[in-house]
C-alpha cells in the first residue's frame, strides 16, 4: 500500500553500499523505520531530504508485520536551518530527536508529539542562546504528557495543598511534587524551579514567560527530568545526545538569565 505523511528526521544509519534506514517520526503513523534505496549515491534522488533534524513529506511503500517500510519519495518541507548552523542549537535538537527516539515505540501514531516536536524544533532556532535548555526541557516536559507520563506540578502529589514557600520536593516515584510538609518524601527543589517547570506543561512556545527563568536552577530542571524518566521509561539506554547537550550547558558560565530572552 502507498502512503504519504509528513515526518521529521531523527536519525538514519547506512544500510549498504548504496542504501540507509531512516528513522522517521510522522505525523500520521508515528515512528517508521524506512529503507532508501540508492540515498548514499552522489546523485540520490532523495538529496537532503533524509537529513537529521529535517522536516519534509514522505512517500513509502507500507506492508503489515514488517518493520523496515520501502522509502519511495522525500521533499523537503522544512530544514531547520538556523539549528543546524549553530553548534549550540544543534545539540540542542539532535537531544530532542534523540529523546523522542527513546521514548516512543514502532507505528504508535502520535499526533499530538508531532505537533509539540515541531514546535520545539522552530523554538531551538529562534531563541536566544543563553535560554536554550528552554525549548528542550519544554519537549520533554511536554513529551512525557503526550505518552502518558505527565508529571503532576499543580499541587503537592501527596496531600494536594497547594504549592507555596521557598523550598519544594519532587519525588520520580510519586510522580510528581511536594509540599513542604511531604518535602522529605522527594529531592528538594526551589520554588521557582518548579513553577516554571509547570509553566512549561502548560503553554505555548509564544506565551511562555521567560521572565520567569531568572529564579530557576538549570541543574534542579535536568536532575528531575532525568529521574523522572530513568523512573518511568524502562530502558538500559540513556540517550546520548541529550547527555551531551546537558554537559555541555553545564560547562558555560552561570549568567544570571535576563528578563528581555
Amino acid at each position: 500500500m502507498i502512503c504519504q505523511t509528513d515526518g521529521l528526521v531523527l536519525r538514519g544509519f547506512r544500510m549498504s553500499e548504496s542504501s540507509k534506514v531512516v528513522v522517521l517520526f510522522s505525523r500520521d503513523y508515528g515512528k517508521l523505520r524506512l529503507v532508501a534505496k540508492g540515498a548514499r549515491r552522489p546523485k540520490s534522488k532523495f538529496g537532503a531530504s533524509l537529513e537529521p533534524m529535517t522536516w519534509g513529506h514522505y512517500v513509502f511503500y507500507r506492508q503489515d508485520n514488517r518493520e523496515l517500510q520501502i522509502l519511495s519519495e522525500g521533499d523537503i518541507a522544512h530544514a531547520f536551518e538556523p539549528v543546524k548552523q549553530h553548534y549550540g542549537r544543534m545539540a540542542a535538537g539532535s537531544a530532542i530527536c534523540e529523546f523522542l527516539d527513546y521514548i516512543t515505540e514502532d507505528e504508535d501514531r502520535n499526533p499530538l508529539l508531532f505537533s509539540i516536536v515541531l514546535e520545539a524544533m522552530q523554538w531551538v532556532g529562534s531563541i536566544a542562546e543563553i535560554a536554550l535548555d528552554v525549548p528542550v526541557w519544554y519537549f520533554q516536559i511536554r513529551a512525557a504528557s503526550a505518552v502518558g507520563y505527565r508529571p503532576h506540578m499543580s499541587g503537592c502529589v501527596q496531600c494536594g495543598a497547594r504549592l507555596q514557600g521557598h523550598r519544594l520536593g519532587f519525588s520520580p516515584g510519586l510522580g510528581g511534587t511536594l509540599c513542604d510538609n511531604h518535602a522529605g518524601a522527594g529531592m528538594r527543589v526551589r520554588f521557582e524551579t518548579i513553577n516554571f517547570m509547570a509553566h512549561l506543561q502548560v503553554g505555548r512556545p509564544d506565551r511562555i514567560d521567560l521572565s520567569l527563568l531568572r529564579g530557576v536552577n538549570r541543574a534542579e530542571v535536568t536532575r528531575i527530568l532525568r529521574a523522572f524518566f530513568d523512573q518511568h521509561i524502562e530502558s538500559r539506554y540513556r540517550p546520548k545526545a541529550l547527555d551531551f547537550f546537558e554537559r555541555l550547558r553545564a560547562a558555560e558560565p552561570a549568567v544570571p538569565y535576563r528578563a528581555e530572552i
